[in-house]
């Protein structure tokens, strides 16, 4: 981040990169507004303002982009998306307002269940819309006290994170046999039930509620923004932890 930003470290930063994740294709920015040359957003001031006229002209130049480049290879050569641990994952889930598919297996590489999981993530109805993460026996031993319903039955759970990312509910469980046409069928329907009632965060409300209540997520990198790039945190003076 800071290398993308000039030595400065903030809460966001954006850039477009190429399937290989090597060459830069846009300027980097601390939002799509500032990377694609759109107008109406302020991203060198929080990131926040990009709404409004803005998102258009940055909609219209992610699909130019886009446009010169295809997918190649077959669904069942796709590298599954998976996370650090499920820790992670919950936290990240709750944070984009996304189910989680969680695969409660060990040593599940090479085992059918993922070249089902491989289709599935692939397809166009699914692609976007769900978080997964593959069991990870050496960080996950104790991802269970922490999701309702949990069992240590193998299985692909789908799992709807808490308000902060701290816990999370089971709402369906598959056999660890399932083919793709029944997974996808259960994460479609979970899905279109929690859309219904999970209600969209407001990020201001969420950060306060989340103050309020004490909330805290503990993590790799320091809180705040550095934006004078001198390796400190900004705020550290202000004597609060966000």
């Amino acid at each position: 981040m800071r290398a993308l930003l000039s030595g400065a470290f903030a809460n966001t930063a954006f850039c477009l990169f190429d399937p290989e994740g090597e060459e830069r294709l846009s300027r980097a920015g601390r939002g799509p507004s500032m990377g694609l040359g759109g107008r109406g957003g302020r991203g060198g001031r929080g990131g926040r303002g990009e709404q409004a006229s803005g998102d258009a002209g940055v909609i219209q130049r992610m699909n130019q982009i886009a446009a010169k480049y295809s997918p190649k290879g077959q669904k069942e050569d796709v590298t599954l998306q998976d996370f650090n641990s499920f820790r992670q994952a919950l936290n990240v889930a709750s944070a984009d307002q996304r189910l989680l598919v969680f695969l409660n297996a060990e040593n599940s590489s090479g085992q059918p269940v993922e070249a089902e999981l491989k289709q599935v993530f692939a397809d166009s109805e699914v692609v976007g819309k769900f978080h997964l993460k593959l069991k990870d026996e050496t960080v996950d031993e104790n991802w269970s006290k922490v999701v309702q319903g949990a069992t240590d039955k193998p299985g692909i759970l789908i799992i709807r994170s808490g308000t902060f990312g701290l816990e999370g509910q089971i709402v369906e469980q598959l056999p660890i046999s399932s083919n793709a046409k029944e997974i996808k069928s259960a994460m479609l329907n979970a899905n279109k039930s929690f859309a219904a009632r999970e209600d969209r965060k407001t990020y201001r409300d969420h950060v306060t509620s989340g103050r309020r209540q004490g909330i805290y997520f503990e993590n790799e990198i320091p809180y705040g923004e550095d934006r004078d790039g001198d390796g400190k945190i900004d705020n550290q003076r202000r004597g609060r932890r966000k």
